[in-house]
């Protein structure tokens, strides 16, 4: 109980001292929410659509129309120009009017009736992966669907049913299961994991305050009153408001942002929910350890920002672990949130169980030990230099 209340009258304080200032009150209430919605809305419409490209048509034939209205009815692509050379293309990429461009040569509808091999060109702006990825695919769908039907007319002039023809171009057929995240789909990618990156982010940034400030503002003394030189109760009763309050971020994300913007969520709720608290727990115990390490606050938070700077590409998100270098794989799982954001996809997209994440929770676990554990040393150093 003596403890409790130590701990209780310095949690009311640090409430108390979040509320007052408005930096910090900022920085954990209003700012995450503010970005959670952005980042929502910059995704809402979940796939790219109708990137601009431009076309060349040599050949002026049925087919050659035909092949420019497939590809403007893809819903990826829209047809923005029509050019007459090459120099044209290259000039209307540098100035950004198109992310692509279709040129369809002379001969065109001839060559392909008569069985001889043509080819359309696409040119791609490569320099953005993800549009030239996406146009890549639907070039290469819109050509194999153009030559299968041209073969397919010939063989059944030769009469030979649909079936059969279909038979003879495609003994093959492919077959694929797209799990997970079936559509492609931008908002189920990419908002999980950058608002929950954000979070770690804005939960260490405003953790490694709790202790440093109080240096920074002399008030330390205050501090060792209230929990009469206990080092457990400073370290709980500094970190629970914090807890608390980003737990209240985590039913935020899961209970209206992610709803509100559609991303979908195929696991439990509560052991969801069960994750981020317990990655909150780690995230402000983290930055506690940095608060203790560091009395100065600008030092303090310079290397919060360098630690989680680098945290979401070595995270393994935008680039797998696996294809990294060794040394890197081995740094990106010294980071929490790498573990967080493993848990987390195998939770909520794919339904798993606890067993299935088990090895992610013990190395949060064991981030959490540490982190309380070097925590409680470094105050109790900092209480006994101070009351020296």
């Amino acid at each position: 109980m003596f403890i409790n209340s130590k701990i209780s009258r310095i949690a009311k304080r640090e409430f108390r001292r979040i509320l007052e200032r408005k930096t910090l009150y900022i920085l954990i209430v209003v700012l995450p929410i503010f970005i959670y919605l952005l980042i929502g809305s910059i995704y809402k419409n979940e796939i790219m659509r109708e990137l601009p490209m431009a076309v060349i048509d040599y050949d002026h034939s049925q087919l050659s129309r035909t092949a420019i209205q497939m590809f403007e009815s893809s819903g990826s692509i829209a047809i923005k120009e029509y050019l007459v050379s090459p120099d044209e293309i290259k000039s209307e990429f540098r100035k950004g009017k198109i992310q692509g461009a279709l040129v369809i040569p002379y001969n065109f509808e001839k060559d392909t009736k008569s069985g001889k091999q043509t080819s359309i060109t696409v040119y791609k702006n490569s320099s953005n992966v993800i549009v030239g990825s996406l146009l890549l695919k639907e070039a290469s769908t819109i050509i194999k669907t153009i030559s299968v039907g041209v073969q397919l007319k010939k063989i059944q002039s030769s009469g030979k049913t649909r079936e059969e023809a279909m038979n003879i171009i495609m003994p093959i057929k492919l077959d694929t299961h797209s799990l997970y995240n079936p559509n492609y789909s931008y908002i189920n990618y990419f908002v999980p994991g950058l608002v929950t990156f954000i979070l770690q982010m804005m939960i260490m940034i405003a953790s490694v305050l709790i202790i440093s400030s109080e240096f920074a503002h002399e008030t330390f003394g205050e501090v060792i009153e209230l929990s009469a030189g206990s080092e457990i109760s400073i370290l709980f009763g500094k970190a629970i408001p914090h807890i608390l309050i980003n737990s209240a971020s985590a039913f935020l994300i899961v209970g209206i942002i992610f709803p509100l913007f559609g991303v979908i969520v195929n696991g439990s709720y509560f052991l969801i929910l069960s994750l981020f608290i317990l990655f909150i727990i780690v995230c402000v115990m983290f930055g506690v350890l940095i608060s203790s390490l560091f009395k100065d606050q600008f030092m303090a938070t310079e290397v919060a920002v360098f630690i989680n700077t680098p945290g979401f590409i070595f995270s393994g998100f935008t680039f797998p672990l696996w294809g990294m270098p060794v040394i890197h794989n081995i740094f990106g799982n010294m980071m929490p949130y790498t573990h967080f954001l493993s848990a987390f996809i195998k939770l909520s997209q794919m339904d798993t169980g606890l067993f299935a994440v088990k090895y992610d929770l013990i190395i949060l676990i064991s981030f959490l030990i540490i982190s309380i554990v070097v925590s409680l040393f470094m105050i109790r150093m900092r209480v006994r230099k101070y009351e020296n």
